[in-house]
Order: C-alpha cells, then structure tokens, then sequence
C-alpha cells in the first residue's frame, strides 16, 4: 500500500512514520512511504498512492488545494488531513477525507483513522470471473454504472467497458455495499454517481441508460438518493 506523506516539519513528519511503522507491525500491512516536504513535489510525482497524509498549512500550497489537484490524478485516493487549526474541517470533508486529526497526533484516533482507510481502499476493487476471455478482471467498484441480470449471468457497464460475468446478480448485491448503490429493481443495481436524470419511475445513467425503478421501491429511493446526494 502507497502512502505519500506531505508536511513541511520534519518533527510532524517523523512523527507520522512512527505511527504508520507501529500500525505496520501490529496489523501485518505492508506500507511504502514517500515523504515530501514540498507540495510541488507530491504533485510532481507519478506513483499511484492509496493514501495522502497532508498537513493542511504550507507555505507554497494548502494541503486542501493540494488534495484537490491529488484527487483529479487520483480519483480514489483516500486523503487524510493534519493541522493544528479545525477551521479547515469542513473543506477537508467536502474532499471525502478518511480523516481530520489535530496536532498533536492523538495516536488512537489515528490509528483508527488508518483501519477505516484501509477499509475503504479493500472495499474500492472487486475480481470477478469473464467468461468471454476466461480471465480474472480486478475493477474499481466507482467506476461501475449498473449492474444488469443477464439469462444466468450479468452484464456489468463500467465508465470505459462493459463485461459479462458468470455471476449471479446475488454476488453483486453482496459485494456492492456502498451507499452509492441502490437496486431499483430485482435485475438492476446502480451507481448513484452515475445518475444524470432523475424521474420518479425512472433513472438515466450516465446520459445514455434508461432504468426503470420498481413502484414498490420508488419511496426508498427517493430517500436513498437524496440522503446520497446531500452526502449524509
């Protein structure tokens, strides 16, 4: 697991190894830091990290301005943010941070903040079995659209591909448990993110698939959409 770690003071920095080697130990994951101490540095860098640990105030570029441009190269990257200010809370969760830590590091909090990212990036692929190349195919589970029930098997349309996978819809429903999914209907699931029109009997994905919502589940959608797109 890839983690950049980007703070100014080196104090803060050793600080932050020290905690990540003892996580290392004790929960047996294997993490490659790379330190820098120059946000331009980061942004210069062509590794793919997991994670980004940013102190929020350097003096060349904010670590909120620093998490923006991370996350158009990275859009998975879980981002976690260090400073000794809380004003900066609110712009740090409209980025998704994992976590917000003030300075000093409270160890448990963090420690905790590690588990709940590293969570998020286990739970952000998924390995299924394609039939037509008889191969193994490891995708992001955000870059799903919908999930359709296909005879026995399923069609899975991603931004970029579409697969056909020998497994039944039931695998999806178990593996897709983020609230950005919702099943409307018993042979759809789908990607609120993708959601481009919005009608009470019907979705359009993505601008281009129109899926009908079952009258039964038209209530639970409505809120499940809304509490998604209030980012409750």
């Amino acid at each position: 697991m890839k983690i950049a770690i980007c703070d100014d003071e080196q104090l803060y920095v050793d600080n932050i190894i020290k905690h990540l080697d003892y996580f290392s130990v004790n929960n047996c994951i294997d993490f490659e830091k790379y330190v820098f101490i120059s946000p331009d540095e980061l942004l210069l860098c062509e590794v793919n990290f997991d994670i980004a640990i940013l102190d929020v105030e350097m003096k060349s570029v904010d670590g909120i301005e620093l998490g923006e441009k991370l996350r158009k190269r990275l859009p998975h990257i879980v981002l976690i943010y260090i400073t000794a200010h809380k004003k900066y809370l609110d712009d740090a969760l409209n980025l998704n941070a994992a976590r917000f830590f003030e300075k000093p590091l409270d160890s448990q909090r963090f420690y905790r903040g590690l588990s709940d990212a590293i969570k998020r990036i286990d739970n952000s692929t998924i390995s299924f079995f394609v039939k037509d190349r008889k191969s193994m195919e490891r995708i992001s589970t955000q870059d799903i659209v919908f999930v359709e029930i296909e005879k026995r098997k399923t069609r899975v349309v991603t931004r970029t591909k579409e697969y056909t996978s020998e497994h039944h819809i039931s695998f999806w429903q178990d593996n897709l448990t983020s609230t950005m999914f919702f099943s409307p209907h018993k042979s759809y699931i789908i990607n609120f993110n993708y959601v481009t029109t919005y009608e009470r009997d019907y979705v359009i994905l993505n601008g281009a698939y129109k899926i009908n919502i079952a009258r039964k589940k038209q209530s639970d959608f409505y809120q499940k959409f809304m509490k998604f797109a209030e980012g409750k």
